[in-house]
């Protein structure tokens, strides 16, 4: 049999390996990457598609296509060929989750890739492990869940170890089962409308007239939530800069701090612009925005969706808001600062995530981020307000660091985020929370990333 072309795999495949191998290999992001893949394909919106549920649905559900390659591979996991063992996450993935695949073409195509790969002799092996997970799906054991509830979970809903630990704890075990379901499913695409331009009711007519299903955000009024989505930067609404692409708990924070026309803020932490712009938008683009990051590829991006939006109030500075220069002291009405953290949060958005981060590095973000937080509030009025944000689900990073500031900062107070909040509360701990001046999203709760946020007032000059 002669070599087989990689013309003979789907180019949805073939570009959905390239993206794990990246991941795996090199330690690639896996929402640039694919990016990367996408264009370099061309691929058709099907083929688009595919590799989109493919390389997120094989990310996500890592740690049990692992568990259960072990059980059918006469080679661990740790020590098989990187290539292969992307091919066969690949073809389990499809085995256990995409009914709409036949087995046989999961299969044939899992082999012809390790040909295409110039990997022929491992070619069987492909084929007698998928063949096996097929046969035999029924037969795949898990831990015991009584006795051991934590490994159970975290395998079967594919989580790492520390965290289905952590969230045991902290949430018992049918909100971790329904955090864990809840990271496992594709997120809601959520629109902000761009009210410089148009309105909400508007822009879901001109959504809707492109082929795109809409509603209304039920959190936030310039929110939409669109379906049946193509390539978005190919819609002429979009290149017009109707709306930026943004989740609902990101608008909530802009729609907290709230500054009115002609106020001066500072987005301390501002890449890629998407809090930014909101704020000059709820600003009616009057008045001056400062926006600060440390990354010059980042303010790239701040100043790009400036001019799709058409905004132009903002000044982007490359400038780390730990190193304040003495001008901008005490000079700010409105800060915020959304702040990097270990994007625990949104690891239903960017399931490799989850396996990059390790429980050591929530003490690193949290000292990291009291040092932005300090440096911050010394730009910022007597009277003003600063939001702190993350999109992190770990107190660690969020009421620690908050009731860290406060020790240190008593000229500063939370304020009550019920008479602040765009959209009513449901759960009561919510509600207690958000009276004291913090509020955790989550999205098994609030079907949004998982963030957190809270408002402080500066009520006198900093020593």
């Amino acid at each position: 049999m002669g070599v087989v072309g990689r013309s003979m795999v789907s180019p949805a495949r073939q570009a959905a390996l390239s993206v794990l191998l990246a991941v795996e290999r090199d330690g690639a992001y896996a929402n640039l990457e694919l990016q990367k893949q996408t264009r370099r394909w061309k691929l058709k919106p099907s083929d688009s598609s595919l590799l989109t549920e493919l390389v997120n649905g094989a990310l996500r559900r890592q740690g049990t296509l692992d568990w259960v390659i072990e059980q059918f591979s006469t080679v661990s996991v740790s020590r098989m060929n990187r290539i292969i063992l992307c091919i066969v996450r690949l073809g389990v993935y499809q085995l256990l989750y995409l009914d709409r695949i036949p087995a046989r073409a999961a299969c044939a195509e899992a082999v012809n890739q390790a040909k295409s790969r110039g990997l022929h002799g491992l070619a069987g092996f492909v084929n007698a492990l998928l063949r096996g997970v097929s046969r035999n799906k029924r037969m795949i054991a898990y831990p015991d869940p009584e006795k051991e509830t934590a490994l159970y979970l975290s395998l079967k809903n594919s989580h790492p170890l520390w965290i289905v630990e952590r969230w045991l704890r902290r949430f018992g075990k049918e909100e971790t089962i329904a955090l864990c379901k809840a990271d496992n499913e594709p997120p809601p695409v959520a629109l902000r409308c761009n009210t410089l331009r148009i309105t909400p009711s508007r822009l879901a007519a001109r959504l809707a007239a492109e082929g795109l299903t809409v509603r209304p955000s039920t959190l936030v009024p310039e929110g939409i939530i669109a379906g049946n989505l193509s390539f978005l930067p190919h819609l002429k609404s979009f290149q017009d800069g109707l709306y930026a692409v943004q989740d609902e708990s990101s608008m909530i924070a802009s729609s907290v701090l709230n500054p009115p026309p002609e106020a001066f803020v500072i987005d301390a932490c501002s890449g890629p612009g998407g809090k930014t712009t909101h704020l000059a938008q709820l600003m009616k683009n009057k008045g001056r925005i400062l926006a600060l990051d440390v990354h010059e590829h980042r303010l790239k991006l701040v100043d790009d969706a400036c001019r799709r939006l058409g905004v132009t109030i903002v000044e982007t500075r490359r400038l780390d808001v730990r190193e304040l220069p003495d001008q901008l002291r005490e000079k700010a009405d409105y800060i915020l600062v959304d702040a990097p953290c270990s994007g625990l949060g949104v690891i239903r958005r960017r399931p490799d995530l989850r396996w990059r981060m390790q429980p050591e590095q929530l003490s690193l973000h949290a000292s990291q981020q009291l040092d932005i937080l300090r440096g911050a509030a010394k730009c910022l009025k007597t009277g003003g307000l600063l939001l702190y944000s993350t999109c992190s689900t770990e107190p660690e990073e969020n009421r620690g660091v908050v009731n860290s500031f406060l020790m240190e900062y008593t000229g500063f107070k939370t304020e009550d985020l019920t008479t602040l909040l765009p959209f009513p509360l449901v759960y009561s701990s919510d509600m207690r929370d958000a009276g004291n001046g913090f509020l955790q999203l989550l999205p098994h709760r609030h079907n949004t990333d998982g963030f957190f946020l809270s408002c402080l007032r500066k009520t006198k000059e900093s020593r």
